[in-house]
């Protein structure tokens, strides 16, 4: 049999490690099958965030492969009574994650195969190629993946629909998450964890993805919250009816998605069985290869109460699409507790001899960290032109960091451009910094973007998303790699040379930012549904 030495994370003991792992797993399968005899057979994990359940309802025949190298053995929780149906739920205890795993779980990017030689000659042209490819996947995804609502029955008069059971507990909200990691769609979900604290709600926290979850750490640490590790134990087809079993026994009044597909695909049992229950959902960003969330968001619309966005690009969305009007509300990601008065002056000034440029991002595809890496090419080009003392701050992790870092080096950028991790003090870094950075691939409505204008830091953005509703239109450049590189170069030369296209852009970002700051927030609108739900009203 192999080691187990690896299931503990460090400084943790073995047996106690598999004891709060069998805990957790005892309770998501004794809510799903409270009366029904359960047979656990567990396993030594190969990985490290997934369990691998697999889940036999009636009777089960050990084969021999279930009987591995990796078995660690089985256990039993008795039925609530004699004659108890039996269920058998096979798993694995997750190792730990190795070091390197910790800091970062995908694999370090490289080109595909058969265009190696095109990115090591010419990394534009690769990326160029890419693009190419994206937008070939955007004008296919609309036959592809259709913009069109589910149907949902109103029922007959009839039949009465289901009536929430008396609770003695006090209302509680299931949060659900894509994930807990880095991210501006998993910081409004934090954001909603404490909104629904402080609304008086008991808060139940579920993944949707299936990962080491490193901001897990950061869920308040109350009774008041707890984190149901379904993203580690649970198949995704046995989610809708867990989710039943956990409203009903613990008195949810209200179910939030943030971005976690087996929450939406939990919707008709949830409609079905649990009526009483309020839906809402919050979306940020439509993908190019599927729609993405808001896409799914709208399918399920006629399974949902409420859609929660945080620009006007999707209210216009889902009104398009999906011709849902009455029933989107915005609500920016702003605090307005947070925000100051007013914006200082721009650190940039016409003709300054000490330039600072930044870019604050995950270092994945979606953000185009190799067009950064270019960018800082040719803009360190222009300096060298324009006797321009340039440095530049890369802040974040992921796959491309390996990449970015081994361009840098090929054009002599190391010593002038810091790499530095996720953790780096942004808001300082944008306090120093002229020039902020943004040649995404695509954007909802970029949350640095907030951050730099607040410190007197200029974005300059490609035209994606709702970026247009915060970045003036002369700070946004073409998405093809090589026009954004061209775009960001002719925009950083204009604004230091022409005071008065500088005082303009400014006057621009004082007024995107003045009207994103008198349209409701995200807490606004969000808090009053909480409230609600605490006080076991519907809307």
């Amino acid at each position: 049999m192999t080691s187990t030495t690896a299931l503990a994370p460090v400084g943790e003991d073995i047996a106690e490690h598999i004891q709060r792992e069998i805990s957790e797993i005892v309770s998501i399968y004794s809510r799903l099958y409270p009366t029904q005899r359960l047979n656990f057979i567990l396993y030594e994990g190969k990985d490290p965030v997934w369990g691998e359940p697999s889940v036999t309802e009636g009777p089960f025949t050990f084969q021999p492969q279930h009987m591995n190298a990796q078995f660690l053995g089985q256990f039993e929780r008795p039925g609530a009574h004699p004659g108890a149906p039996g269920v058998t739920i096979r798993l694995s205890i997750p190792r730990k994650p190795l070091p390197g795993e910790i800091k970062q779980m995908d694999a370090p990017w490289a080109p595909i195969r058969r265009l190696r030689a095109v990115h090591r000659l010419a990394p534009l042209v690769y990326e160029k190629i890419r693009y190419q490819a994206e937008m070939l996947r955007k004008r296919r995804s609309v036959k592809r993946h259709p913009r069109v609502s589910l149907l949902r029955g109103d029922g007959s008069s009839l039949l009465a629909p289901p009536r929430p059971p008396e609770s003695d507990k006090r209302p509680a909200i299931l949060i659900g998450m894509h994930w807990l990691e880095v991210g501006g769609a998993e910081k409004l979900g934090f954001d909603t964890i404490r909104w629904a604290q402080q609304a008086g709600l008991r808060v139940f926290v579920a993944a949707g993805v299936p990962s080491i979850q490193r901001l897990a750490g950061k869920l308040p640490d109350s009774a008041d919250v707890t984190f149901l590790r379904l993203d580690r134990y649970l198949p995704p087809d046995l989610w809708p009816r867990y989710v039943e079993q956990l409203a009903l026994a613990e008195n949810i009044r209200l179910i939030h998605i943030h971005h976690c597909r087996p929450l939406y695909e939990s919707l008709p049992q949830i409609r079905a069985n649990l009526p009483w229950v309020q839906v809402i959902d919050s979306t940020h960003i439509v993908e190019y290869a599927d729609g993405g969330f808001p896409r799914s968001s709208g399918v399920w619309s006629n399974f949902i109460d409420i859609h929660h966005v945080i620009s006007k690009e999707l209210v216009d969305y889902y009104r398009e699409h999906f011709h849902v009007i009455g029933k989107v509300r915005l609500g920016r990601m702003l605090d307005r507790a947070e925000h100051p008065k007013g914006l200082p002056e721009l650190n940039m000034q016409p003709g300054k001899k000490r330039l600072q440029v930044a870019f604050v991002g995950r270092l994945y595809y979606q953000k185009r960290p190799i067009v950064v890496a270019e960018a800082f090419r040719a803009l360190s080009a222009w300096a060298g032109r324009n006797d321009v003392e340039l440095t530049g701050k890369i802040v974040g992790e992921g796959p491309f960091l390996d990449t970015v870092r081994g361009l840098l080096r090929r054009y002599g950028l190391a010593d002038r451009v810091a790499l530095l991790p996720a953790n780096a003090p942004v808001p300082e870094i944008l306090r120093q910094s002229d020039i902020l950075l943004l040649p995404s691939n695509n954007e909802g409505l970029a949350l640095v973007c907030y951050e730099a204008v607040e410190q007197g830091c200029i974005p300059i953005s490609t035209d994606v998303g709702s970026q247009a509703e915060i970045v003036p239109p002369d700070l946004l450049v073409p998405l093809e790699p090589q026009a954004c590189v061209k775009g960001i170069v002719a925009a950083v030369d204009r604004l230091w040379r022409d005071a008065a296209f500088l005082s303009r852009q400014r006057e621009a970002l004082v007024r995107s930012w003045t009207d994103l700051t008198r349209d409701p927030t995200a807490e606004e609108i969000l808090m009053p549904l909480y409230q609600q739900a605490a006080a076991g009203l519907q809307e």
